[in-house]
């Protein structure tokens, strides 16, 4: 069913063009009584820091992904 129906499928970011934001676009409600918490930084491991960093560069050309300024808490 598949490969009768290819072209039906999209293969690539880039064939994801014309989506609405608000199909598309994901946001994530915070509760406002929850406090935050501070996470330490993960380190990635160094032998998959190149394909991940390709792998992003994609994300950002296709632009499936954008970049924001890192943020700061509203409340302590």
């Amino acid at each position: 069913m598949l490969k009768e129906f290819k072209d039906v499928f999209k293969w690539t970011y880039k064939d994801l063009k014309r989506i609405p934001l608000e199909l598309a676009q994901h946001k994530i409600e915070l509760d406002i009584i929850i406090p935050p918490a501070h996470q330490a930084r993960q380190r990635l491991n160094p032998n998959y820091v190149t394909s991940v960093k390709q792998d992003i560069d994609k994300l950002l050309t296709a632009r499936f992904i954008e970049s924001i300024k890192e943020t700061t808490w509203l409340y302590p």
